[in-house]
Order: C-alpha cells, then sequence, then structure tokens
C-alpha cells in the first residue's frame, strides 16, 4: 500500500477540531463514564469513577452493564457506603460478582482499599492533592505515588510514597491496613502504575475525567494543570493515531503513550488529551475499525489525513 505524505499540522488541527465537536456527550454511550454521569457530588464521582475506570477492560458495552449493576447494588451514594463499608457485608453483598476474571474477592479487596483512602484522608481527591507536584514534567510520578498509597503497597516503592509525603509536611503513616502481597498483585493490574511500563490507559482515563475542564469531563480535580495529563492510550487510539502519522511505535505502553501526547500536544499544549474521547469514540462506535470499511472511510472526517487510505 502506498502511504500518504503526512498533512500538516494546521490541517490535522482543523480536523481533528471538528472531530470533538462531532463527538460530545450526546455520543457517549456505551462509555463507563456514562456510570459516573449518574452522580451528582463529586465525592460520587470520585469513587464512582475510580471503580468504573479500574474494571474499564473488554468491551464497552459489558463494561457499563457489570460495573453499572454493581454501583446500583451500592445505594444511592457509593462514597458513603463505602465510607462505612465492612468486608463481611461486602462479600455477602456481591456474592456472584464477575467481570472478566475479576470475582468477589478480588472486588471487596479493591473496595476495601477505597474505603481505607476515605477513613484516612477524606475523598480520593484529597489523597491525589497530597501525592501531585505540579513541578513535575508529567502526571505520571503522581499517579505512581497514588496508585502505590490506594493499593498500600509497602517495600521501596511504599517507602518512596511515605519520603514525598514527609517532604512537604504531611503525615507519613503506613497504611491502615496493608494488603498481602497476593491481593497487591491482584490489585495492580486494577490500578496499574506507569513505573511498571504500562500505558496505564484506565488510571489515566480515571485522570482525564477528575481533571480536564470541559465536557464530557467533570473537572473536579482543579488543583492538577490538565497539560499534565497522559492520554489514556486503548487498541482504538494506538490504531487510529498510527494511520494519523501520529505513532509510528507498535507497542501501547507508557512510552507510547507519553510520545503520543507530545505530538498532541504540538496541536493543543494546554490540553492534549482533549482529543482523546473523540478518536476513542471512532473506535469504539467502530466507525474505524481494524479491517476498514470503504463505506466508513469515505465518510470519516479524517479521510483526507489518514496516512492508509482505503480506495
Amino acid at each position: 500500500m502506498r502511504l500518504r505524505k503526512p498533512v500538516s499540522e494546521d490541517v490535522l488541527r482543523e480536523r481533528l477540531d471538528v472531530l470533538v465537536e462531532t463527538f460530545d456527550v450526546s455520543t457517549i454511550e456505551p462509555d463507563p463514564l456514562q456510570l459516573v454521569l449518574r452522580y451528582g457530588h463529586p465525592l460520587d464521582q470520585e469513587v464512582a469513577g475510580l471503580i468504573a475506570a479500574a474494571f474499564a477492560y473488554g468491551r464497552a458495552d459489558i463494561i457499563v452493564s457489570n460495573i453499572g449493576a454493581l454501583l446500583d447494588s451500592m445505594g444511592p451514594s457509593p462514597f458513603a457506603y463505602l465510607a462505612a463499608f465492612d468486608a463481611q457485608e461486602g462479600g455477602k453483598r456481591f456474592r456472584g460478582f464477575s467481570h472478566r476474571f475479576h470475582k468477589t474477592a478480588e472486588l471487596v479487596a479493591f473496595l476495601e482499599r477505597i474505603a481505607s483512602v476515605i477513613s484516612e484522608h477524606g475523598s480520593l481527591g484529597e489523597l491525589f492533592r497530597i501525592c501531585y507536584d505540579a513541578e513535575e514534567p508529567d502526571i505520571g510520578p503522581s499517579l505512581d505515588r497514588f496508585v502505590n498509597a490506594v493499593i498500600g503497597r509497602s517495600g521501596s516503592r511504599g517507602r518512596e510514597v511515605s519520603r514525598f509525603r514527609g517532604a512537604r509536611g504531611l503525615a507519613t503513616s503506613r497504611p491502615r491496613n496493608p494488603v498481602p502481597p497476593k491481593t497487591a498483585k491482584t490489585l495492580e493490574y486494577l490500578l496499574s502504575s506507569p513505573a511498571d511500563g504500562s500505558a496505564c490507559k484506565r488510571m489515566n482515563l480515571y485522570l482525564r475525567w477528575m481533571v480536564r475542564r470541559s465536557a464530557p469531563d467533570l473537572g473536579l480535580w482543579d488543583f492538577v494543570d490538565p497539560a499534565k495529563l497522559v492520554i489514556p492510550l486503548d487498541t482504538h487510539v494506538h490504531r487510529i493515531a498510527t494511520f494519523l502519522g501520529l505513532n509510528d511505535r507498535k507497542s501501547a505502553d507508557w512510552k507510547t503513550a507519553r510520545l503520543l501526547t507530545d505530538r498532541l500536544a504540538r496541536l493543543d499544549p494546554a490540553d492534549p488529551v482533549r482529543y482523546d474521547f473523540a478518536l476513542c469514540r471512532l473506535g469504539i462506535l467502530d466507525l474505524c475499525s481494524r479491517v476498514r470499511r470503504k463505506s466508513n472511510c469515505d465518510v470519516c472526517l479524517l479521510r483526507d489525513t489518514c496516512r492508509f487510505p482505503v480506495t
């Protein structure tokens, strides 16, 4: 196949801006963010957001179905439910829970860690405030500290969190209920860290929801600069970015996510991940599939910027 030459950044920005305007909150289904938008209170949105993002793997419609039912079973306020969380009661309430390879035991361990954060810090947002450093070049180190704190990770990475908190004059006590190593491994999948080399798609998705100031995102954590965010790199965004000449790496890892964000920052330095929702819509709604169809490509808003045209 003969590749098109890359278009100018001005043309690409213009096309992507039109795409962003096209895919607004009215096109959100199916997307785990729709579960978060059910709630009106920021504390509930933080909790629902972390749960929805952590389990956002697999087909979007199945995620919405499974995690929507889970949140419903927590009552009208997931924050209030976890503020008074009892693991034994949770084991009974969520008996039979299943999302791919995560079952009731893994879910209860995860909810117990969120409950511990609420007990110690008052909210997930307050913990992230402690972990955030505006002087760092991107959100990666802050995300790593946040994940370690939620997991209750011991060892050198856990000690790094304590040193960071101590340097800021904050409490340095160890988590109240540190998890055993086997459980920690389960939580490390749900709460990925850039220190492991992962693209951290789901955690970057959570941060996008919490930090970005415009719809469909919530902008709850206004102490974080949106320019520090890293794009939530999933298979859809990775593939479409390659079609657009924004990516030439095969691995969907942290390095690729970081490089793609840098490319998008040339189009919008203040808010590079604002393109994520629209690009992901193209994939989730099967408008730009792995096996492409001419009928889709002919009407695609990005058709003249794609380096792999279907003719």
